[in-house]
């Protein structure tokens, strides 16, 4: 359906025309505003409330409901009950949609899918998480009919090197990609077409892909140095995929949390070759140690937020972090081996300081957090007590994953 001869948009233009002279006037009614303005009130809405309660509020709303402006973003991220035919249906009320996101519903089927997507040739924004049928003939038809997209993002589903073949055959303009959980069948073959023919990356999460190496993440790293976000959590890169790392200069958010074969070394040289790295997670690295840290946090001059569970940190470190920075205010370092003295000196010292990290940490008191919780409220610390639980929310991160999700082992 063309938008320009959309009822809907007609209408609108014609009313936008001759009644512009009193766009001031007194409204008595939600429907006396101009249509554009009640588009953009409907939008703010969840798709479901569009479609099963607005659009029955009146005949002039179930116009607006379906008004072009209205679906060029799909979200039916969660709903679990949406059908093949309503997203055939929704896909086809604008026919410039830019953003899709069918993440973690229950019904849809790859047949739908794929006859969809050939429409939207428009897209920017595709989100297909947590699925778990094959998508190689889904990104087959993205690659044909969707060169303009940008964000793919396709954490734990099914994925092959055959995929994200034609992925990057067919969208040379891709800025973000998330292949994190997507199987033993992604390897470094997948990686590399994309790396070869997407130079303008700046997003990468290829956490949890075993068959992912250095060969990626040096390649990765010289054609793609606008690079700003990587993610390699528990993947198959180690010590020369970390060296390449240092060529990203742009780099803003980095993990490289539980990988096999990284020394101390090449963490505390990385942070001097990153000048604007902001976010870092080591954690599940037991060789990385306080020297390491302390580096890290010394030339970080942007970091802001640093993860380092289950690393050999001690209180040493604790004692000398807050000399060194005063733009530090996220640290988790869960499962250490720190005391409450640690923690008091940090709490004391580190001014910049907003959140603290102390899951497993067994050396620490409980008597203790009450004491520096009381004594510094500008701090949010998390420790659980077993007789009381205390948590706070942790900040917002980048991190999509090893942050947020399953951190540590």
């Amino acid at each position: 359906m063309e938008e320009e001869n959309h009822p809907c948009r007609r209408r609108r233009m014609d009313q936008e025309e001759n009644n512009s002279p009193k766009l001031h006037a007194a409204v008595n009614h939600i429907n006396d505003l101009p249509p554009t303005i009640l588009v953009y009130i409907l939008r703010q809405l969840r798709m479901s409330d569009l479609l099963h309660r607005a659009s029955l509020v009146c005949k002039l709303w179930h116009q607006l409901v379906y008004d072009p402006d209205l679906w060029r973003r799909i979200d039916l991220k969660y709903q679990h009950k949406v059908t093949d035919t309503q997203l055939l249906t929704l896909t086809q009320i604008s026919d410039r949609v830019t953003h899709i996101d069918i993440s973690y519903t229950l019904n849809l089927t790859s047949e739908a899918v794929e006859h969809a997507l050939k429409c939207c040739t428009h897209l920017r924004s595709l989100h297909m998480s947590s699925k778990s049928m094959l998508y190689d003939g889904i990104l087959e038809v993205v690659g044909k009919n969707c060169h303009r997209l940008q964000t793919l993002v396709m954490d734990s589903s099914l994925l092959t090197d055959r995929g994200l073949l034609q992925i990057a055959q067919g969208c040379p303009d891709l800025r973000k990609i998330n292949f994190a959980l997507c199987g033993a069948f992604v390897t470094d073959n997948g990686v590399l077409a994309i790396t070869e023919n997407c130079p303008r990356l700046k997003e990468v999460m290829l956490g949890y892909l075993s068959k992912v190496t250095d060969t990626s993440c040096v390649r990765l790293c010289e054609m793609c140095p606008d690079l700003e976000v990587v993610s390699l959590v528990s993947s198959g890169v180690g010590q020369k995929g970390v060296q390449a790392l240092t060529k990203l200069r742009k780099l803003k958010v980095l993990d490289i949390s539980s990988l096999l074969g990284i020394s101390p070394a090449d963490v505390a040289s990385l942070i001097q070759y990153c000048p604007d790295l902001e976010e870092m997670n080591v954690s599940g690295n037991p060789q990385i140690d306080d020297a390491c840290l302390l580096q890290v946090v010394k030339y970080g001059h942007k970091l802001h937020l640093l993860k380092c569970a289950s690393c050999h940190v001690t209180d040493h470190f604790m004692s000398e972090v807050g000399k060194l920075t005063n733009t530090l205010k996220n640290l988790d370092i869960g499962w250490c081996q720190v005391t409450d003295d640690g923690i008091r000196t940090l709490s004391a010292t580190c001014q910049s300081l907003r959140y603290l990290g102390l899951i497993q940490c067994s050396a620490v008191t409980a008597a203790t957090m009450e004491e520096l919780m009381a004594k510094y409220p500008q701090i949010k610390y998390r420790f659980p007590d077993i007789e009381r639980p205390v948590f706070y929310n942790e900040p917002t991160t980048a991190f999509p994953y090893a942050f947020c999700k399953y951190n540590v082992k």
